[in-house]
């Protein structure tokens, strides 16, 4: 179900790069509160006499809501450190993890840094935003903190932050493209549970009249890889070289053709093309009758995989097509 953005969020454009990217926005208010939310760990030496807390260091742990008052939702919390680290005036470094509450954002952070100055109505400053986890992971960008209102015992903080973050492409299974060929052998396919993700080799047998076996290597979409077959009859066969593909080469296209081997149909060559110009085979024959066939991947996707039907030669193939990451 898709979830409601709340009304302090909105989304901006992706940025389209080799990286994608995604743009957040958020318009929150952090509630300080010394004597409720934030304690003092470490005290300023007294008889040193430094002026504006120089050394003294409280951890925090703010209620974040949607809107400037008591009585709004928290949907985060500022939970992290500040000390005191100026004699001149009085400023904090703060040192912050954003943790947001509500359902939309459950469980993901934004990471923050930077001075904050006096209690002071007006006082603002910006801090940075150095990273992030779960919906906002690698984060990068600003939070502008302005305090706006006094309240009983604190001050409210308007925080506007806008940040930066890599948008991960999700991950789609591959798809069966055809079959081509006939009913006879048995059916051969790969696990379900072992995806393929990219074609790493291949080796055809055939001679000159059909194509007997394949047999191929693929990287699955958890990086492991897997040798499959050989698949296909075992008399006479005709080995050709293994195709190893570059690290970079892809298959984009299959050229084949289905014809008559002892009363049915099979498969009676392949040829295959990659996006790197080169061209592997024909393997078989494409003799007059019998009816050709053609795989093409679209933009961005690539042939990764096979599956089939074998008895004496290779009765039917059908192509898995993934998208290229």
């Amino acid at each position: 179900m898709a979830m409601v953005n709340p009304s302090y969020y909105r989304s901006g454009p992706s940025v389209r790069s080799p990286v994608q990217h995604q743009e957040h926005l958020f318009h929150l208010y952090a509630f300080e509160l010394p004597n409720s939310n934030e304690h003092t760990i470490v005290q300023s030496n007294p008889l040193l006499l430094l002026p504006n807390h120089f050394g003294s260091t409280n951890v925090i742990d703010w209620d974040v809501r949607d809107a400037p008052d008591t009585n709004a939702p928290v949907v985060a919390r500022l939970q992290g450190v500040g000390i005191a680290s100026r004699k001149s005036t009085e400023s904090w470094y703060t040192s912050f993890i954003l943790v947001f509450t509500d359902q939309r954002f459950m469980g993901s952070t934004l990471s923050l840094q930077g001075p904050i100055g006096p209690m002071t109505v007006g006082d603002e400053g910006d801090w940075a935003v150095v990273g992030g986890a779960g919906e906002f992971v690698y984060a990068q960008g600003i939070c502008s903190c302005k305090r706006i209102q006094a309240i009983a015992g604190g001050i409210i903080n308007e925080l506007r932050i806008r940040v930066v973050c890599l948008a991960f492409q999700s991950r789609q299974d591959p798809v069966k493209v055809g079959p081509w060929g006939g009913s006879g052998g048995a059916p051969y396919d790969i696990s379900n549970a072992d995806l393929p993700e990219r074609l790493e080799s291949l080796t055809v047998y055939a001679n000159d009249d059909f194509v007997q076996t394949i047999a191929f290597s693929y990287i699955d979409q958890a990086g492991r890889r897997h040798n499959v077959g050989p698949w296909g009859g075992d008399a006479g066969k005709t080995k050709h070289p293994t195709i190893d593909f570059g690290p970079l080469e892809t298959v984009k296209e299959i050229y084949g053709a289905t014809g008559n081997f002892k009363g049915i149909n099979v498969v009676t060559t392949l040829t295959i093309v990659t996006n790197v110009g080169k061209t592997y085979g024909p393997y078989g024959k494409q003799a007059a009758g019998n009816i050709p066939f053609h795989i093409a991947a679209p933009s961005n996707h690539s042939i990764v995989g096979f599956d089939g039907r074998v008895g004496e030669v290779l009765d039917q193939i059908t192509a898995y097509v993934g998208q290229d990451y």
